[in-house]
């Protein structure tokens, strides 16, 4: 190189405010645990670390690593938050504050996210996209959380790791309404389609789906709300009857688990009232459209074909 282009390139490095990469952490996951005492946690890509501190807050999670690390931390690059309390205490601040970004991966774990970070049996952000490819869960981003909480009925769902396993926990502002069945992941995964295999079990015989095509509408009746869910899937089954079965159990399971028990509007089931003019709907609290859904009726009504 010629010497006389050294000095230059140090100027840009000031310039550009570069340091030394040495001093900064980078985390791929971090957990936060909140309650009389907040933890947190995070696996450090540098090293393949996991380090934990004690935070005042939620939101100074970064101020207690980098005092315990002796760095600076850079959430930049994160790929999954684990959190132990309630998702709506700390989704909305970190997303306003920039600490996540929109399409974060979140995993809610009922208690000691930090633990089960530390013992390295935290699901991966790799296992969440597998689970969303293979159709075992919707994809549930750190966007689309806070969007049902602003908006909606004020309650999302987002996935949850318990007893060993992955599924959707509802939950609002206020509480954890619950786990979701497996049913009714598989079902809100299906009209999602954001799968790219979808197979399950009929009666002992594989059943796999090519393709869906499936809408929901709505009506009123008297002054209760009905959704239906209609239309085709096209799969390759040996037992087909069990097959339609199976697959009306799991969207039944999804509008009933979502809407009619917890009150949560995942399904954009507000926006198709609207566009179904149906009246009192556009108008409505969220409150008042909680408690709408939670009276509401389901049905599904849909053809299988080869």
């Amino acid at each position: 190189m010629n010497q006389r282009f050294i000095p230059l390139l140090g100027c840009c490095l000031m310039l550009t405010g570069c340091t030394d990469i040495r001093s900064r952490l980078s985390p791929d996951v971090l957990a936060i645990e909140t309650g009389s005492t907040v933890r947190t946690a995070m696996h450090a890509t540098q090293d393949d670390s996991v380090l934990t501190a004690e935070a005042d807050s939620p939101m100074l999670f970064r101020e207690a690593l980098e005092r315990k690390a002796g760095a600076s931390v850079s959430a930049g690059h994160l790929s999954l938050l684990l959190i132990s309390g309630n998702p709506a205490d700390i989704l909305p601040d970190y997303l306003y504050k920039q600490f996540i970004s929109p399409t974060c991966k979140v995993l809610y774990v009922p208690e000691n996210a930090c633990g089960l970070l530390q013992s390295g049996d935290a699901p991966t952000a790799g296992q969440l996209d597998a689970a969303v490819s293979t159709g075992q869960l919707p994809a549930r981003t750190a966007d689309l959380v806070f969007g049902d909480l602003c908006g909606g009925s004020g309650v999302s769902v987002l996935p949850a790791y318990s007893g060993g396993r992955l599924t959707l926990a509802a939950f609002s502002p206020e509480e954890i309404c619950g786990f979701l069945s497996e049913s009714a992941c598989r079902g809100l995964a299906l009209l999602a389609e954001r799968y790219e295999t979808f197979a399950f079990d009929a009666e002992g015989a594989p059943c796999s789906i090519r393709s869906r095509s499936l809408h929901i509408s709505a009506e009123k009746k008297g002054e209760s709300l009905c959704f239906a869910v209609s239309g085709s899937v096209r799969a390759e089954t040996a037992h087909p009857e069990a097959a339609h079965q199976k697959l009306t159990e799991m969207l039944l399971a999804a509008l009933t688990e979502t809407a009619r028990n917890t009150g949560a509007d995942i399904l954009f089931l507000r926006e198709t009232a609207v566009r179904n003019k149906l009246a009192g709907i556009a108008g409505c609290s969220r409150e008042q459209w909680r408690s709408m859904l939670q009276t509401a009726d389901f049905c599904v009504n849909i053809q299988l074909t080869a």
